[in-house]
């Protein structure tokens, strides 16, 4: 059996038949072609925290954690979730713009590596609930925007971060308190010009070095990241040797002042994780309506959380045999809602009902962006497959009991 992005039709038959669709196959190989990737690309000296809100398969979670990782959460449940999933605690760092009292004692007992504070409320919390010190870094929402990114996360008026003129202020008020000793900034998602990444991680380290003088001892630098990576059919390429040249440059120009420093993160999740799975889906029906063919799949916007977000979109999908007909087509999901759009109108094959369809590219923000529970349908079944052949069940595929959420009382 080869990758799951060209396994031959009997194979996928074979899974199909043995899990069912909508099935999701994840990649190994490929997870590690991105992580090799990436951290061919960072400079010498820092390390990567996968950002779990990507992706929180315990496939994932564990591929990562062999390879060294660290992983930034954010809520108590992505904390629990990370925790059973076997990982050290030592190697978590707990961001969000405000940390529930379960979060936070969660993570002081168990001893987190670091906090990610982003506001002075939530310094407080952290104070007032710690019976030690703990590390602490403050999240910095700088005055500028920077480029062209997908979800922009500073420099604007938000929730995220501490306002960069209240930065200082708020660490001299607290200091004597908290172990205020790192910083922390993420701009935006989906940076496909490195220049921007580039110009991101130059800002931090010169505020830092500016301000050192502030802390007892500066310990923890975030960087953040944002490295663009598409899951459309027509893919715009982050340029990495022109990010790791820049990056590597900046750390040696400031080489004395960052050999200070003991942790330097960057943070990856889409990039990552979206090319290492694909949703294999089956064909429902195929109909006619005022002129316009619909072409009607088994799965839907209540697994592709990512078109709920972006409904313009355009997903990477192909059929699994090869066809010589095409014509005009909207793809939807089976849910009862017009809002389950899967491809808006689109050259398409003329597909029959029973026929295979792949959605490639839908590791990052789906099954944890998805409602899964929506119009009473379960989740697709999670195998991992590798470039041998073999075959290993991540999840079962979810029963209708659970479909409309669980927990109730009757």
């Amino acid at each position: 059996m080869n990758h799951p992005y060209t396994a031959p039709v009997n194979d996928l038959a074979e899974l199909v038949k043995k899990y069912a669709t909508p099935l999701v196959i994840y990649s190994g190989d490929e997870l590690n072609k991105r992580l090799a990737t990436l951290q061919n690309t960072l400079p010498s000296g820092s390390r990567l925290l996968y950002s779990v809100k990507a992706n929180p398969n315990p496939f994932v979670l564990k591929h990562f954690n062999r390879a060294g990782l660290g992983f930034e959460v954010a809520s108590a449940g992505e904390l629990q979730h990370v925790l059973k999933s076997g990982i050290d605690p030592g190697n978590m760092a707990l961001g969000g713009p405000i940390k529930s009292k379960e979060a936070i004692a969660l993570a002081i007992s168990n001893r987190i590596l670091s906090f990610n504070v982003e506001s002075e409320r939530d310094l407080q919390n952290i104070i007032q609930s710690s019976g030690h010190r703990v590390n602490i870094s403050v999240r910095i929402n700088p005055g500028f925007t920077n480029g062209d990114s997908m979800l922009k996360m500073g420099g604007l008026s938000s929730q995220f971060g501490v306002d960069e003129n209240e930065v200082i202020p708020l660490i001299r008020k607290y200091r004597k308190f908290a172990s205020i000793n790192g910083l922390f900034m993420f701009t935006g998602s989906q940076y496909f010009d490195a220049r921007n990444i580039i110009q991101n991680t130059r800002y931090l380290a010169e505020f830092a070095e500016k301000h050192k003088d502030e802390f007892d001892h500066l310990d923890f630098l975030d960087f953040g990241g944002g490295f663009g990576v598409s899951d459309q059919a027509d893919p715009r390429e982050l340029d990495m040797e022109e990010l790791k040249s820049g990056l590597a440059g900046l750390f040696e120009m400031k080489r004395e002042f960052l050999g200070t420093v003991r942790y330097k993160f960057f943070e990856s999740g889409r990039y990552l994780t979206t090319t290492s799975a694909t949703l294999v889906s089956s064909v429902l029906d195929v109909k006619y309506s005022k002129g316009k063919k619909y072409i009607l799949l088994d799965t839907g916007i209540n697994h592709l959380g990512i078109k709920l977000f972006d409904p313009a979109r355009k997903l990477c999908i192909h059929t699994v045999k090869e066809y010589r007909q095409y014509s005009p087509a909207i793809l939807t999901g089976a849910s009862c809602t017009p809002l389950d759009i899967i491809q808006n109108e689109t050259e398409f094959a003329d597909v029959e009902t029973g026929d295979l369809v792949m959605i490639r590219n839908v590791g990052a923000y789906t099954a944890s962006l998805s409602p899964y529970n929506f119009c009473g349908f379960t989740h697709p079944a999670e195998v991992s497959l590798d470039a041998g052949g073999r075959v290993g069940l991540i999840r079962k595929r979810g029963e209708i009991e659970n479909s409309c959420g669980s927990g109730y009382l009757y």
